[in-house]
């Protein structure tokens, strides 16, 4: 829906099912408890599975005044953990406009809600320990990588920040891309354009505005039409599938599509309307 109407936090990760979600976490849980993979904190010092479980116990009990058991707390979270920090490389292609992730570590995040409604969701986050798969794998060499990956098919969606000095050159693509037709592309909601117009007018935003008039001592209303350039294009809102290795913890992700986000004023920013898929055969 948030490409409809917005109605997504875009900051955070969205669209993993409950049974996924917690598929994925028991995936890495399991890892840990069997010492399958090391454990660090935020400055890459190995911390011990005691010191998790010490930290998880006492969440609880300092804030939902909840007593669980050392033998018992690993389990009794994996429900909620449903966040994830990560540390990526990112590669652009500038020309056909795909994009490659590369995950180096990843950090997951235990997330409690004390309220959740409508109107204000108020949670309590702790990030648990951070995982560097290529300083913790244990790999056995006859084993084949495709028996080991569990896949989430689930599409999850965040926001990928453009900033110096991949900003311009992405953002001028895009424009040259869209604007002058090479690639086919896509209403927001995955939906083809009827008319190349249609297209044409998502680079052009009308505003209203009022303007005092002398003469007659009224306010007037007029509306004025000004043009998106590639400096407003500020990030991308990616749809990308996830996969793990269960024996390695490492997370691979997909990029399926992206929207490019203009800032809209100097408080909000908002989609451009047009959906670029990763595939080529799609564009």
């Amino acid at each position: 829906q948030w490409e409809v109407d917005h109605s997504l936090n875009a900051n955070k990760y969205e669209h993993i099912t409950g049974f996924f979600r917690e598929e994925l976490a028991k995936t890495i849980i399991n890892a840990i408890k069997t010492k399958q993979v090391k454990i660090y904190d935020i400055r890459k010092r190995e911390i011990t599975l005691d010191t998790v479980i010490k930290q998880v116990i006492n969440f609880e009990k300092i804030n939902f005044n909840k007593v669980i058991g050392k033998d018992s707390a690993l389990n009794y979270i994996i429900p909620f953990i449903s966040a994830y920090d990560f540390e990526e490389a990112v590669t652009y292609n500038y020309k056909n406009l795909s994009i490659d992730k590369k995950v180096t570590a990843y950090c997951p995040y235990l997330v409690r809600y004390k309220k959740f409604n409508g109107e204000k969701n108020d949670s309590i986050q702790m990030p648990l320990f951070w995982i560097f798969p290529k300083d913790t794998m244990k790999v056995n060499p006859n084993s084949k990588p495709e028996d080991n990956i569990i896949s989430i098919p689930d599409t999850v969606l965040s926001v990928l920040q453009l900033k110096y000095p991949v900003q311009m050159p992405m953002s001028t693509s895009i424009f040259d891309n869209v604007q002058g037709k090479k690639i086919k592309v896509y209403h927001s909601d995955g939906s083809e354009f009827k008319v190349p117009k249609e297209i044409d007018d998502l680079f052009v935003i009308s505003h209203i505005i009022t303007i005092y008039n002398d003469t007659t001592g009224k306010d007037t209303t007029q509306k004025v039409f000004s043009d998106i350039v590639p400096e407003d294009i500020i990030g991308l809102r990616i749809g990308e599938n996830w996969a793990i290795n269960k024996k390695t913890l490492e997370i691979m992700k997909k990029v399926d599509y992206f929207l490019p986000l203009y800032k809209y004023d100097e408080d909000s920013y908002t989609q451009l309307g047009v959906r670029i898929y990763n595939n080529p055969k799609k564009n």
